[in-house]
């Protein structure tokens, strides 16, 4: 059996693992349930990490299975989780904000796919796994754009719209009215409405026919967004571009 083959075969017996288990395993368990040198695992557990399919818990330096992936299998996000990541880390790099990744979830949620943290000090993190309410998120309310009339009518209502901040958009026609705003520009910006210092900007993934429905965020500080939204918006709009291109690129693979 050859290196490759070896390398393939131990990423399957990785997912298969983690398949197993709804709760986290560490490092050294993983290692231990695959008769696998640390050195070797580690390597498998950042790849698959970074593609998105497992999710690291901090607070125990554990890895899991991503939700997405154990409820709706490979097919419907394996290949755009296997396309953002590259390029969501040089657009964190560029932007010097957090990169989020998002799709439609339970009605009036997104959840949240895939994250690259901003390598700025002073960054705006949120944990992953997370599904966040689509009425005060700028990439709830971008993909809330793109719905048909029915299901947008019922994402507005499925969720209860809390104030979460004092600058939280409640008014069911403020909302519409926002959501109105980002499919006539193509971003939505949501400043302060879901955490205090935090800007929101993002915009949707053109994927072809057959591909599920996704959006691309830039988790902001307040402070540093106002200072050149447009040079914000343009790396964004370029990101998404060039994962569109690579999602195209592939075909039906």
């Amino acid at each position: 059996m050859t290196s490759d083959i070896k390398s393939a075969a131990r990423v399957l017996d990785m997912l298969e693992l983690f398949s197993t288990r709804c709760d986290g395993l560490t490092l050294s368990e993983v290692a231990r349930g695959l008769e696998l040198p640390k050195s070797s695992t580690l390597g498998l557990l950042r790849t698959l990490h970074k593609r998105g399919y497992l999710v690291r818990e901090d607070e125990d330096d554990s890895y899991r299975l991503n939700d997405m992936i154990r409820r709706d299998g490979f097919a419907r996000h394996g290949r755009i989780l296997r396309v953002a990541p590259p390029v969501m880390s040089a657009l964190a790099v560029d932007a010097g904000e957090t990169v989020l990744l998002g799709m439609p979830d339970a009605s009036g949620l997104v959840r949240l796919l895939a994250k690259e943290a901003s390598p700025s000090d002073i960054r705006y993190d949120i944990e992953l796994p997370r599904k966040v309410p689509a009425y005060c998120t700028a990439l709830g309310r971008v993909l809330m754009a793109r719905m048909e009339p029915a299901a947008f009518e019922a994402a507005l209502d499925s969720v209860p719209r809390a104030a979460l901040t004092a600058s939280t958009q409640v008014d069911r026609s403020a909302v519409i009215d926002a959501v109105e705003a980002a499919r006539e520009t193509g971003f939505a910006v949501v400043e302060d409405e879901f955490a205090v210092g935090g800007t929101g900007v993002a915009a949707v993934i053109p994927l072809g026919p057959g591909q599920p429905l996704a959006a691309l965020g830039l988790a902001c500080i307040s402070q540093r967004y106002r200072q050149d939204p447009a040079r914000l918006q343009a790396q964004l709009g370029g990101a998404i571009s060039r994962i569109a291109e690579a999602m195209a690129g592939q075909g039906n693979m």
